[in-house]
C-alpha cells in the first residue's frame, strides 16, 4: 500500500471519530425527515366504519366466485378471497413484514409483493414476516359478502 492510500485511509479513519455522536445524530435527524417510513394498520383511515359489504354479482368483485379470485378493496385496506377451502378469507392489505400495502393472493395463500413475504389462508406468516395478517370475520348471504372489523 503506497503513503498516498495510507494517508487517506487514516485521513477518513480520523473525520469519522470526529464527527461522532454529533455526525452520527444528524445524519439520523436528516434520514428521519426526507425519508418515509413503513406504512402500518394505523395508519389506515377506511372510507367507512363498521362492517363492509359487497356484492359479487357486480362486474368488480365476480372474480370472487370462484376459487383463487381475490378482491383488493384499497380504500378500506382490505383483501378478500375465495380460498381452496371453499370458504371466503379478509385480511388486511398491510403486510406484518415492512408495512407496505400490497398484499394480494394467488396459489392458495397471500402474498407481498414487496419482499416476497406469504401467508396461509388464516393470515399465518409462512416465509420472511413474522407475524400474521389481521383477519377479519367474513359471512355470506346469497351473492353478498360482509366484512366486520
Amino acid at each position: 500500500m503506497n503513503t498516498e492510500d495510507q494517508t487517506a485511509k487514516i485521513n477518513r479513519l480520523n473525520f469519522l471519530k470526529r464527527i461522532g455522536f454529533s455526525g452520527a445524530s444528524l445524519i439520523a435527524v436528516y434520514c428521519g425527515i426526507t425519508m418515509s417510513s413503513c406504512t402500518n394498520e394505523g395508519d389506515l383511515t377506511p372510507a367507512t366504519t363498521g362492517p363492509l359489504t359487497y356484492d359479487m354479482s357486480k362486474p368488480d368483485l365476480a372474480k370472487l366466485m370462484n376459487k383463487g379470485g381475490f378482491f383488493v378493496d384499497a380504500t378500506n385496506g382490505i383483501v378478500i378471497a375465495n380460498t381452496s377451502d371453499n370458504g371466503y378469507v379478509a385480511v388486511t392489505l398491510v403486510c406484518t413484514h415492512e408495512g407496505q400495502k400490497q398484499i394480494s393472493y394467488a396459489t392458495n395463500k397471500f402474498m407481498c409483493s414487496a419482499h416476497g413475504a406469504t401467508f396461509d389462508n388464516a393470515g399465518k406468516a409462512l416465509s420472511v414476516a413474522s407475524r400474521p395478517l389481521t383477519t377479519y370475520k367474513v359471512t355470506q348471504s346469497g351473492n353478498v359478502l360482509t366484512i366486520t372489523r
